[in-house]
């Protein structure tokens, strides 16, 4: 377990960073000429690389929470994606916080975020949602329940591409639950593919939540509010953790 730390020099580098207008969607880091020699998305400007490790060991900031902080911050408007990486340093507001649960409680959110679609899909996600809760109250959702939830996901997803067009919507929970219930399976077994499939999870979930529910010509609408939830559920968990 890795504690919150340096908040002090996270703050400082947060506002150096937006003061210099360093923040870039889609691109890693290119060091330029300003105040803080270069440019990049929500990881870079923290690490002023690809690789988010390096807050992990400067800040006790998980990787997993990272890639969804990034995975939320690209797909917001520019003020707003500021504005997300700005409130970081409030969030997390001191040393010696655990956030290592934060994307279980993240995840469990999301799952319940989405739409209702069959009753064969909210089968599958139920139990991936009982399982992320307990990850994310420090307790263990055992392998043998991870992988049967797992196992149901991928037959309700194989199930759900013989019906019509009316399924996608399904196809697209049934996704979301099955990558969910990856991650926690992996949790049990490599804290590295976790932290991926975590990620992965929280990516499926926000295309369900708004793919599931709106025609296509609303989809980027839906989007966005889906991204400003999740902008607002991440901050959340952090500061609550």
């Amino acid at each position: 377990m890795t504690l919150t730390k340096n908040t002090k020099i996270l703050r400082a580098e947060v506002a150096a960073h937006i003061s210099a207008d360093a923040l870039v969607r889609g691109s890693y880091w290119k060091p330029i000429e300003n105040a803080v020699g270069g440019q990049g998305c929500f990881i870079s400007c923290l690490t002023h690389s690809s690789d988010p490790k390096p807050a992990l060991e400067r800040f006790g900031l998980p990787v997993a929470v990272l890639r969804i902080a990034e995975n939320i911050f690209e797909d917001l408007p520019d003020d707003e994606a500021a504005a997300f990486f700005a409130a970081l340093p409030d969030a997390v507001g001191r040393d010696g916080k655990d956030l290592s649960r934060v994307q279980w409680g993240f995840l469990a959110a999301e799952l319940r975020a989405m739409p209702k679609t069959t009753d064969a899909a909210q089968a599958v996600i139920d139990p991936v949602i009982e399982g992320m809760d307990l990850l994310f109250s420090g307790q263990q959702w055992t392998a043998t329940k991870a992988t049967k939830a797992t196992k149901a996901a991928k037959a309700a997803a194989e199930e759900s591409t013989k019906a019509a067009k009316a399924a996608e919507a399904a196809k697209a929970a049934e996704a979301a639950a099955e990558a969910a219930a990856y991650a926690a399976a992996s949790a049990a077994y490599a804290a590295k593919v976790a932290a991926y499939a975590a990620t992965h999870a929280a990516y499926a979930a926000a295309y369900a939540a708004y793919a599931a529910a709106e025609e296509s010509s609303k989809a980027a609408d839906a989007a966005g509010r889906a991204r400003l939830r999740q902008h607002d559920t991440l901050l959340a968990l952090i500061a609550a953790a």
